[in-house]
């Protein structure tokens, strides 16, 4: 999976216990433990969609703009990890048509890949679906007391 959500919701949440203070890009960056062009990259997603102000330069850095109760994770998740349509990296085969037998539904080399996109393509909708049951309060909350999710689902 890519870093992005985890940039994103980390970002966040040091974002809202910094505030009011700007904050760099360079010091989000040492948070994280990441290149802050990378961090850029995210908060620049980040601002396009609301949720942060800022500005760049010597006098500049970044603010929260919303409240932690109004930002979604299943939301921000979206954002930053479209919806995958290949899974090709996860499989294993040859692609369909790539083999000679690759119509024989028998030819396992020829088919589990389309198979196991099916199965991926299932369970990232699930996924996403438990995402969006939380907001960002519920994973501050959980940050602050682990187990708060546990306390939420059951």
């Amino acid at each position: 999976m890519k870093l992005d959500f985890s940039v994103a919701v980390h970002s966040i949440l040091y974002l809202d216990a910094e505030s009011p203070r700007k904050i760099t890009s360079a010091e989000l960056a040492k948070s994280l433990q990441l290149n802050p062009v990378m961090i850029r990259n995210i908060l620049s997603v980040l601002h396009k969609q609301g949720y942060i102000s800022g500005s760049v330069g010597k006098k500049g850095g970044y603010l929260l703009e919303r409240d932690l109760a109004d930002m979604n994770v299943g939301d921000l998740y979206d954002l930053t990890i479209p919806p995958i349509l290949s899974y090709a990296k996860f499989t294993t085969g040859t692609s369909k048509g790539l083999t000679p037998n690759s119509d024989d539904p028998t030819d396992i080399s020829g088919n589990i890949g389309e198979t196991l996109n099916d199965l991926f393509t299932l369970a990232d909708k699930d996924y996403r679906k438990f995402y969006h049951r939380f907001t960002m309060t519920d994973l501050k909350a959980d940050m602050l007391n682990h187990g708060h999710f546990e306390t939420l689902v059951n």
